[in-house]
């Protein structure tokens, strides 16, 4: 049912919704949630952005609870707050009678996505929604399944970590988060489908599945590109994660729309792939077909078994096995494949992923979002494959701050790969930037020995390493810039550094005096 279709936006009729779905706590609160006041403003658990009629949900966080920001939200017009019961009592304790209505649920952060279905019209029913995860590769995939349905006659929109398109529009994505909260994903589907999307592909996160930001989605499909470790600074432990991302599977359930158009509930996965065992077997375990992907050693494109040869625009193995990903749904359901074909062929790929910056010298520039050590590994072997054979990489790298430590030793490891390596600040965020790169560098030197004293530089200004990295380039080297890719800042300690990787890489290379052409 669509935003405009629903008869009544009312706390009674929102406490019905968490009633069904099971999400109401017993107690006296909800006597007093049968009101029909009407909500005019929807639902946040970000005080900052709520706005007068609207709901607040008080959700205990790791850094702070929403507790503690319901008298914010409540002088910004909040009229009632959803609140499990140990938040409810401190709501109620330090409002006393002063409190709107507080709606004590069992679990906030399902109420919040339910509550914030509930306000857009629950448009995940009304669209072809499929969600792609895994540990890399998701943005990419998502990219050319985005393509490769449009150009199979199923308009769909696109929202990843680096570009959002709705309604055949494009355009970037602004924040360091690629699955945002509820609210923001309810409302950008509800957007799509307003602006005529008859699909949408979604990047779906550990992060996003771990704090319930989908629940209340329904997936016609899940494409899942890879697993390895990363992001264990939320889930703890590698178990964790998977366990995480295999929620995805239990989630595609189809819609209104995928039954109306004959589409049945498929889970892409690559069986060759030893680690993604565990989700074939969970598919295989909840009914769920398994339409398999992979890349022969000649190139040429595996859609569940079917032989096609299709020369991308983006370069390397990493690609083809996305896009080969993205066209295995599309084969599956019977779409119509050829044009598909053509489309991703075409695609340039999204921001910062394998991205050629051109000037007119004699040696490659690339500039990829590769922030872990799986990632970096195959962004250097698509900067293998495109230098000549005498060829060095010359890679600038890092890692985040306040994030799975576990990268920095993966990245130290990996960055061996290359010839020449400057390391270099990446989002240091609270974290001292010296130990994020004194750890890189202890990772690499205990892979390579004495070798790390001659090929690898700690050079923390960012842009003094691109310098460097590409001052040292000789005709037919590539140089790497990894880590950044899309973003438009680098967090630090004192705020956001405005940044734009492409740009600063062009501006050195002009600086140096290379003529800009591509």
């Amino acid at each position: 049912m669509s935003a405009q279709a629903r008869q009544e936006r009312t706390i009674s009729a929102l406490v019905a919704r968490l009633r069904d779905c099971g999400l109401l706590h017993a107690d006296a609160a909800e006597a007093r949630a049968e009101t029909t006041q009407e909500i005019t403003s929807g639902v946040q658990s970000d005080s900052r952005l709520m706005r007068p009629g609207g709901i607040f949900v008080a959700i205990r966080g790791s850094r702070a609870n929403g507790a503690d920001f319901a008298a914010e939200a409540i002088a910004h017009g909040a009229i009632a707050t959803l609140a499990e019961p140990a938040e409810a009592e401190l709501i109620l304790k330090a409002r006393g009678d002063r409190a709107p209505l507080v709606i004590t649920v069992t679990h906030a952060r399902r109420a919040l996505a339910e509550a914030a279905a509930w306000w857009e019209g629950d448009p995940s029913d009304e669209l072809i929604v499929i969600g792609v995860t895994g540990t890399d590769g998701k943005t990419t995939t998502a990219t050319f399944l985005s393509t490769a349905l449009t150009a199979a006659g199923i308009s769909a929109g696109l929202l990843s970590t680096a570009i959002a398109r709705v309604g055949g529009v494009q355009r970037p994505t602004p924040m360091h988060q690629t699955t945002p909260e509820a609210p923001a994903l309810q409302a950008q589907l509800e957007e799509s489908r307003r602006a005529g999307d008859r699909a949408v592909v979604a990047e779906t996160t550990s992060h996003g599945l771990a704090l319930d930001r989908v629940a209340s989605i329904s997936y016609a499909a899940g494409v899942f590109t890879n697993f390895g470790s990363d992001h264990l600074d939320l889930h703890g432990t590698i178990d964790a994660y998977r366990a995480a991302k295999l929620q995805l599977i239990s989630r595609i359930i189809g819609s209104h729309a995928s039954r109306g158009a004959g589409l049945a509930p498929l889970a892409v996965i690559r069986r060759a792939d030893p680690a993604l065992a565990p989700f074939v077997a969970a598919a295989d375990a909840a009914g769920v077909r398994v339409v398999d992907f992979d890349v022969a050693e000649d190139g040429a494109l595996l859609l569940d078994g079917a032989r096609h040869v299709v020369k991308l625009r983006m370069p390397g193995r990493i690609n083809a096995l996305n896009a080969a990903a993205a066209l295995a749904l599309v084969a599956a359901w019977g779409l119509p494949l050829a044009p598909a074909i053509a489309a991703v062929a075409e695609e340039p790929g999204p921001p910062g992923r394998s991205e050629r910056v051109a000037c007119g010298q004699p040696f490659s520039v690339i500039v990829d979002f590769a922030h872990n050590g799986q990632s970096l590994e195959a962004a250097i072997q698509v900067a293998r494959s495109l230098a000549t054979p005498d060829g060095r990489v010359l890679l600038v790298t890092g890692a985040a701050g306040e994030r799975d430590a576990g990268r920095r030793t993966a990245i130290g490891r990996v960055c061996t790969e290359a010839e020449r390596v400057w390391i270099a600040d990446e989002d240091p965020r609270g974290e001292s930037p010296d130990a994020i790169a004194a750890a890189i560098y202890a990772a690499a030197e205990a892979h390579v020995g004495a070798a790390a004293k001659e090929r690898i530089t700690v050079l923390h200004d960012r842009r003094a390493a691109i310098r460097a990295a590409i001052g040292e380039a000789r005709p037919g080297d590539v140089v790497l810039l990894a880590g950044k890719g899309h973003e438009r800042t680098i967090e630090r300690s004192g705020g956001a550094e405005e940044w734009d990787e492409v740009r600063v890489a062009t501006e050195v290379l002009t600086s140096l005096g290379y003529p800009q052409h591509t």
